[in-house]
């Protein structure tokens, strides 16, 4: 029922619905329309227009028949009463009106079409530009992918979900990962069935401020207001939700077929995007081709290739990388040049898939070979040039790097695993990391994708953290001795440091949980920590906090967590300076050439000194 409710909401806030709406008010608004004088049909003639009834073209009163010229008219067309200028692109100002072009059975607002070759069922809002166009057509009923089913993960099938223009990621999410009952499926798809009915046109749309210049095709499709679409290549069956906020860009060689786009998302640079849904101020550019999946808020894709996927928010692709067939809800990840992520073909059917974690980074040239199950692993690395066999890991802030093919009892296909590495060895990645998505994804994305503590990371480090205690100890372990390994080994000088830095994660976890305790009331303070953990709520947080060592007063529990933060701040500047050192032993100039990301610094010593901040407060507050 839940999903119900959360698909009524969305429908019910849709902005199709209102522009429907008006679509059919104009439409039937005939009352202040007129038909043409003869001395208006002797001026558009004389202005080199040609109809083949002008008795079906109505105008609005104080109609200027000087801002027609060289056009034809066929079947039933509506003008309004033209006035002003509008801006082309290059920011040329042009009068309103309609210049060497052909308009059938279409609407016109106040606005500009200037050289169109063919305008076919098409409403042109106020204030729009079409300029340049081949054909900008629409026939019959156009549905906007609303209802269509999608298959992400197995290409096979076996994941479909039902998409439409204003998915959510938790609508998405809720059918990928969570079937339900066939009543509930039933009533699902009948909302969205409703919800088609009552948004179908037999017209395209260009809403008001919207821009269509130097493109070729135009085909069934809703421009949304004050989108841009500058020479794109061809756009059909494809709706792009725009407004004078967040407005969606598409130019320069694009092709985009059977998609929904939503608010802020760009298009650039000759890419491609077939049958597939882009969420809020995403970016696809640079020959990079998108089909059949879900792009998730904030995700930039650049030359790469996505395909029967869900990409989960915030997640980049800059360079020639592949993605097939992985279900990523968590996103915030990266694939570095050359990533094979996409070896779902085991020679019978694509029908395997993988499923990567929070954050998770896939290195130069890596090649993932399908099925793999990394979620239990978020905030993990790849090395470059590493080939990973099937497998399930359960280790967050893992490395994962070749192994070592003399090593004594171990298989020589396994890599090597360092469990929780990045957390102790690479926190200035980490932070910077938090840091770009708190700023890309401001507005758009909801908060908890911006902490390493959310609560599923917590979950999983836990896990890892007790699935490393072993009755036995050895030299190197598979996973035939600790689960959740995959095919990988783990030498036991790596066993010892990733419990250590497990364990610093979930006592800097927990101590500041329990520090939000006493924010909230002080006089828990007066308890000692042993009691206080009991306070805290949820199972997941009374069991972690058995593990972590409790100092004897709340005074020595506040410290030892500055300390924790202190050591973290410390562990970030160290990974910027690590760089800045190596980096002039290679370039003289590294320094200038290579300047310190400012704003990043600003931040992260801000979190710091807040954090400091609220622990004297807490302290002061205590007498």
């Amino acid at each position: 029922m839940q999903r119900l409710l959360k698909l009524k909401k969305v429908l019910k806030a849709s902005d199709l619905s209102s522009l429907a709406e008006n679509f059919r008010a104009i439409k039937a608004s005939v009352a202040k329309l007129r038909n043409l004088t003869a001395e208006e049909v002797t001026t558009l003639e004389k202005n080199g227009n040609r109809c083949e009834d002008w008795n079906r073209v109505l105008v609005e009163p104080n109609f200027d028949p000087a801002r027609v010229q060289r056009s034809v008219f066929m079947g039933d067309v509506r003008l309004p009463a033209f006035y002003g200028t509008l801006l082309l692109p290059g920011d040329v100002s042009f009068p309103t009106g309609i210049y060497d072009s052909l308009v059938h059975n279409c609407i016109v607002e106040n606005a500009l079409v200037y050289k169109v070759s063919m305008l076919s069922n098409v409403l042109v809002r106020s204030s729009a530009v079409v300029h340049n166009v081949g054909t900008l057509v629409s026939s019959g009923k156009i549905n906007f992918m609303i209802g269509s089913t999608m298959s992400v993960g197995n290409e096979m099938g076996g994941r479909e979900l039902f998409v439409f223009p204003d998915i959510t990621m938790d609508l998405v999410e809720a059918q990928l990962f969570h079937k339900a009952e066939s009543d509930v499926q039933q009533s699902f798809e009948e909302q969205l069935k409703n919800f088609r009915e009552e948004i179908s046109l037999p017209f395209g749309v260009v809403g008001k401020g919207a821009v269509v210049s130097n493109t070729n095709i135009v085909r069934n499709s809703w421009i949304g207001a004050h989108a841009r679409v500058e020479g794109a290549a061809k756009i059909r069956n494809t709706i792009i939700l725009s407004s004078l906020e967040e407005s969606t860009h598409i130019y320069d060689s694009v092709i985009i077929e059977n998609s929904d786009l939503q608010m802020g998302v760009k298009v650039h640079t000759g890419a491609e995007v077939q049958r597939s849904v882009l969420m809020s101020r995403s970016k696809v550019g640079c020959k990079a081709i998108v089909k059949s999946s879900i792009v998730a808020p904030c995700c930039h894709i650049e030359e790469g290739e996505v395909n029967s996927s869900y990409m989960g928010p915030l997640t980049q692709m800059h360079h020639h990388s592949l993605l097939i067939a992985a279900l990523w809800p968590d996103g915030c990840g990266n694939l570095g040049y050359g990533a094979n992520v996409g070896s779902n073909h085991t020679g019978r059917m694509p029908d395997q898939e993988i499923m990567p974690g929070q954050g998770m980074f896939f290195g130069l040239g890596v090649n993932v070979k399908f099925p793999a199950n990394y979620r239990e692993s978020p905030f993990t690395l790849i090395a470059s040039g590493v080939t990973t066999m099937p497998q399930r890991v359960k280790f967050p802030f893992s490395l994962i790097r070749s192994g070592d093919p003399q090593l004594m009892g171990v298989p020589a296909r396994l890599n090597e695993i360092l469990p929780a590495w990045n957390y102790a060895r690479n926190a200035y990645a980490l932070d910077r990391n938090i840091y770009k998505y708190a700023q890309r994804g401001k507005g758009a994305v909801p908060n908890s994708y911006f902490s390493l503590y959310g609560a599923e990371t917590v979950h999983y480090a836990f896990d890892a953290y007790c699935r490393l205690q072993v009755n036995q100890v050895q030299d190197v372990y598979t996973k035939e001795h600790i689960d959740g390994l995959g095919e990988n080994f783990l030498r036991e000088r790596v066993r010892q440091k990733a419990l250590k830095t497990y364990g610093e994660y979930l006592e800097r976890y927990v101590l500041d949980q329990m520090i939000a305790l006493v924010e909230n009331d002080a006089s828990l303070a007066l308890q000692p920590p042993r009691e206080l953990r009991r306070l805290l709520s949820g199972d997941l947080n009374r069991e972690v906090s058995r593990v972590v060592p409790m100092p004897a007063t709340f005074d020595e529990l506040v410290k030892r967590y500055r300390t924790l933060e202190k050591e973290w701040f410390d562990g970030v500047a160290h990974g910027l300076d690590k760089d800045i050192a190596r980096g002039k032993e290679i370039f003289d100039d590294y320094e200038s050439a290579h300047p310190i990301d400012k704003n990043f610094a600003e931040w992260e010593k801000n979190r710091f000194e807040e954090s400091v901040k609220r622990l004297s407060a807490v302290l002061k507050n205590l007498g």
